[in-house]
């Protein structure tokens, strides 16, 4: 089957996330100076600055931040319709990780901030690539 969604560019700087993904692993850089994550992925800490970062596996256990559904979505998104895109705060801390993605398997009237979710993954094997999505916990 033809994967029809537009697909992320890896690069250099996030092909650490990508492995993780495609062994089921969600990974994020962690500070080797301060200890803080850093997400999105950046070539220095957001908290002091260090470049040197690790990239470690986290529980991919998370809240809703902040949510939005969509109801007319581009291209082959807008067969989903309605479909939930979250902002996932990551449980891992001292700096919290608040990542994107779509909220699957759940009715878009029932989703509400700090609901409990986790990462889930989803393999594309004609792409060579591996995504990752919420669903509830």
């Amino acid at each position: 089957m033809t994967y029809l969604k537009p697909l992320p560019v890896k690069t250099t700087l996030n092909a650490p996330f990508w492995k993780g993904l495609s062994e089921h692993r969600f990974c994020v850089p962690r500070c080797k100076n301060c200890g803080d994550f850093n997400w999105i992925p950046y070539p220095a800490c957001r908290t002091c600055l260090c470049e040197d970062q690790e990239w470690v596996t986290v529980s991919g256990d998370a809240t809703v931040w902040s949510y939005s559904v969509v109801h007319r979505g581009p291209g082959a998104f807008d067969r989903e319709t309605p479909y939930v895109v979250v902002l996932a705060k990551l449980a891992e801390h001292p700096r919290p990780c608040i990542v994107t993605s779509n909220l699957i398997d759940v009715a878009p009237a029932s989703i509400k901030i700090g609901t409990p979710i986790k990462v889930v993954y989803e393999d594309i094997p004609e792409e060579d690539i591996t995504l990752f999505r919420f669903a509830p916990a």
